[in-house]
């Protein structure tokens, strides 16, 4: 079998079409990325470390990146605090305990001057149903995001880990 010419020659050509097919295709139908106008609303997806007892969620887009680290205050309130890789012009955030109702948005403290680091406090969260929505500002945009709260039920942070 391995000595007829076209199969030895379609051994070697199909991996190649192959690969060329590959980076031909992405390069037809991948959107092309593009900056984030004044007035535009973005969706930050939700990274899978908010799915777990993490300590911290990340929800990203592109290059923007926000994360939330949650440390309990006492047995029933959690101070989430935000840290984004951009100045952000203000920040609000809603725990949501069931989906299908309206909750009013608190409005986030800045936690410096600068605006990349936001905190705030939610009370008596259950962290296995109940979700943190989210909209942050940045030069005159508008990204929004949706999290589970399974994040915060972490005892230790990662530095305490690499310091035992």
């Amino acid at each position: 079998m391995f000595k007829n010419k076209h199969v030895i020659v379609s051994l070697i050509v199909a991996p190649i079409l192959a690969i060329i097919s590959y980076f031909a295709i992405d390069a037809i139908v991948a959107e092309t990325p593009h900056a984030v106008q004044a007035g535009e609303r973005v969706a930050l997806v939700e990274k899978p470390n908010c799915r777990y007892s993490s300590g911290a969620c990340d929800l990203k887009n592109g290059e923007f990146e926000m994360r939330i680290h949650a440390k309990w205050s006492d047995d029933v309130q959690v101070q989430l605090t935000l840290e984004s890789n951009y100045p952000l012009d203000g920040v609000i955030a809603a725990h949501v305990q069931d989906p299908s109702q309206g909750v009013p948005p608190m409005t986030m403290q800045a936690a410096d001057q600068a605006g990349y680091k936001w905190s705030l406090n939610i009370v008596n969260p259950n962290k296995s149903i109940d979700r943190l929505r989210l909209a942050a500002s940045a030069n005159e945009a508008v990204y929004f995001g949706d999290a589970s709260l399974a994040f915060i039920n972490y005892e230790t942070s990662y530095e305490d880990d690499f310091r035992q």
